[in-house]
């Protein structure tokens, strides 16, 4: 098994807010996947607000963090916001920088205020 069978990812575009459904592991051995699949709209496309739904995902490393910072700080230069949804914190990460609610409505309720 490589890395990228270790990671899903189920992206959605609604309310002008891309949704990345992670399943699985966020590691340095998945995290090229992420950056393949998200990274590219994230810079090309130009897209603003981003919500992480990390509900489903049952590990994430330096790595796979790092990546997520990545994509928030390119979030914030193009002048939106990255949420992140967790119903509790199950990672050993400060996560407060990214705006942790507990589902995608608050995210969406959050992002057209």
């Amino acid at each position: 098994m490589n890395g990228d069978d270790m990671l899903e990812i189920d992206m959605d575009s609604k309310y002008g807010i891309l949704f990345v459904r992670l399943f699985g592991e966020l590691t340095g051995k998945t995290r090229k996947k992420l950056n393949n699949e998200v990274w590219n709209l994230l810079v090309e496309v130009g897209i603003k607000n981003v919500v992480f739904n990390l509900e489903n995902l049952n590990k994430l490393d330096d790595s796979g963090f790092k990546t997520l910072i990545k994509c928030y700080n390119v979030c914030n230069h193009n002048g939106g916001k990255t949420m992140i949804c967790l119903s509790k914190n199950k990672f050993d990460y400060d996560l407060n920088s990214f705006n942790v609610v507990p589902d995608e409505l608050a995210a969406v309720n959050l992002i057209n205020v």
